[in-house]
C-alpha cells in the first residue's frame, strides 16, 4: 500500500508506480508554485508488476477456506506464515465479504479482489440495477456506452449489458487489469478495457457515445470523504460542456450528503434527478445531463422499491393544507421516506395523497385514512401529551421540528431506546411542542 509523506507541502508516494493529479504525461513543472500548490510528484515511473495482483494456488485454497471467517481473527492466524502474502489474503478475503453484500452474484466466480476504497465506493446490486431503469427512460439506442471511472466495476457490470459495446477507463493501472481478469471470467465479451486519466481520454476522443457514466471519486489525496462537486476527481462542473458534446446522455453519480440545489446551481442541463435510497438510508444520488434541457429537472426517488416524481417548479409552487388543530388521536400519521426527505418533496407528497400537514417544518402528514403503498412508514397515533408524560419509557424517539435534539432528549428524559413504541418529538401548526405516541401500521 502506498504511504504518503509530507515534506515542505509536497506529497510524495512510496511507490514505484504512482499518477499525478494534474500532470497526466509525468512531466510536472516544478517551481515556487507549484510546489506549494499541488499534490504529487514522480520520482520514477517503473511498471506495476501485475503477477502480484493474483493470487497463487495456496493463496487460493487458503482463501477459500476462510473466506467466511471473520478477516481479524485470519489476519492474526497468518501474519507469521512463511512464503505468504498474508495481507494479500485477508484483502481478498474482506473484498469477498464486502461483495457478497453488495453484488452477491459475483461470488459464485473466483474472482479477483482491490484494496478497499474501490469496494467502499462501488454500487450495490440495488442501485447498479436501479440505473438501468433511469437508462432505459432515457435511451432510444444502445451502442456505445462508457464508464470514465470504472472502479470495481459493479456499474459498469450491470450497465454494458445492454450495450452492444461497452468501454471501461479507470487511471489505476492494477486495478484496471483486476477488473479486466475478473470480466473474463464472466464472460463479457462486448467490454473492452483502457488505463486512462478520465479526463485526458473524453477531451481527446473523436467518439461519441450514447451513454457515458461518471462516478467521481470521493476521497481527498489524504483519504478523507469528500462532497462539493468542485472537490470530487474529476470534477464535473469543469468537465460538463466537453461530456455534453460527446453524448446524447450522461450520468453522474454524487455523494448522497449533496444538497440537490447545489447540483442545479453547478450544473447545466440536468434533466433529471434521482435519489436512491436502500433499507431508509439515501446512497447515491444520480443525475441525468442532456443537451439543452430546461432547468426544471423531473425529480425520482426510489426507496426498497417504492418510487415517488415530481417537477421541481411543481414543488416550488404547489399549495397544501395543514392540520390546525390539536385532536390527533385516532389519526393515521405519515413520515416520508429518505429519498422523498432528500428530495424535498415535502408539498408535492402531501398533494398527492390528499394529507394534511403537522407544520411548515415538520415533515409528518395527517390523515384520516389509511394510505397504501405510501412511500415512507405509516402509524395509527395512540396519545398526546408533553415531554414529561412519557418521561422513563422504552421508546423509539424521532425529533422533527423540535428544539431539542433526540440524544439530548433521550438523556433528559431518561428514554432507552427500542421496544413497540414509537415517539415522534414535533411542533403543530400553531407552534405548540408535543410528544405523540404511535402504533406502527
Amino acid at each position: 500500500m502506498a504511504v504518503l509523506f509530507l515534506l515542505q507541502n509536497i506529497f510524495i508516494f512510496d511507490k514505484k508506480f504512482c499518477y499525478s493529479i494534474n500532470n497526466r504525461k509525468h512531466n510536472i513543472p516544478f517551481n515556487n508554485n507549484t510546489r506549494n500548490k499541488y499534490c504529487l510528484l514522480f520520482f520514477t515511473t517503473t511498471k506495476t508488476n501485475m503477477d502480484n495482483i493474483f493470487p497463487t494456488e495456496t493463496e487460493k485454497k487458503i482463501i477459500e477456506k476462510y473466506k467466511e471467517n471473520n478477516a481479524a481473527t485470519i489476519a492474526l492466524k497468518l501474519k507469521d506464515k512463511e512464503n505468504l502474502r498474508s495481507r494479500y489474503v485477508v484483502t481478498q478475503i474482506k473484498g469477498y465479504q464486502t461483495i457478497k453484500r453488495k453484488m452477491p452474484l459475483w461470488t459464485t466466480y473466483n474472482i479477483v479482489y482491490p484494496q478497499h476504497l474501490p469496494l467502499e465506493q462501488c454500487s450495490s446490486v440495488t442501485t447498479a440495477e436501479y440505473k438501468t431503469v433511469i437508462i432505459k427512460r432515457n435511451l432510444a439506442n444502445f451502442d456505445s456506452f462508457v464508464d470514465l471511472t470504472g472502479g470495481f466495476g459493479v456499474d459498469f457490470y450491470v450497465i454494458s449489458y445492454f450495450f452492444k459495446q461497452a468501454l471501461y477507463i479507470d487511471q489505476n493501472n492494477e486495478l484496471c487489469e483486476i477488473v479486466k481478469h475478473n470480466f473474463n471470467i464472466f464472460g463479457r465479451s462486448n467490454t473492452k478495457f483502457m488505463t486512462s486519466d478520465s479526463v485526458d481520454f473524453i477531451t481527446n476522443t473523436n467518439q461519441k457515445f450514447n451513454l457515458i457514466f461518471i462516478d467521481p471519486a470521493r476521497r481527498d489525496i489524504a483519504g478523507k470523504k469528500i462532497i462539493m462537486i468542485e472537490d470530487c476527481k474529476p470534477n464535473i462542473a469543469n468537465l460538463q460542456d466537453v461530456i455534453i458534446q460527446k453524448t446524447e446522455l450522461a450520468m453522474i453519480k454524487l455523494s448522497p450528503m449533496l444538497d440537490i440545489t447545489d447540483c442545479i446551481s453547478k450544473i447545466k442541463n440536468i434533466s433529471e434527478i434521482n435519489i436512491v435510497a436502500v433499507n431508509n438510508e439515501c446512497k447515491e444520488i444520480v443525475l441525468v445531463i442532456k443537451k439543452d434541457f430546461c432547468n426544471n429537472p423531473h425529480i425520482f426517488t426510489f426507496c426498497d422499491g417504492i418510487s415517488f416524481d415530481f417537477y421541481l417548479n411543481d414543488e416550488k409552487n404547489c399549495e397544501i393544507d395543514f392540520f390546525s388543530n390539536e385532536n390527533l388521536i385516532g389519526k393515521h400519521l405519515y413520515e416520508p421516506d429518505a429519498a422523498i426527505m432528500k428530495a424535498g418533496a415535502f408539498k408535492t407528497v402531501a398533494k398527492k395523497y390528499n394529507l394534511k400537514k403537522l407544520h411548515p417544518s415538520s415533515h409528518l402528514y395527517i390523515s384520516d385514512f389509511e394510505i397504501k403503498n405510501f412511500p415512507g412508514r405509516h402509524f395509527i397515533i395512540m396519545q398526546t401529551g408533553k415531554p414529561k408524560d412519557f418521561a422513563g419509557i422504552t421508546a423509539n424517539l424521532t425529533v422533527r421540528n423540535f428544539p431539542e435534539k433526540a440524544d439530548v432528549l433521550k438523556k433528559k428524559l431518561k428514554i432507552k431506546d427500542g421496544g413497540d413504541i414509537y415517539l415522534f418529538a414535533t411542533t403543530l401548526y400553531n407552534n405548540k411542542k408535543i410528544f405523540i405516541h404511535a402504533e406502527k401500521k
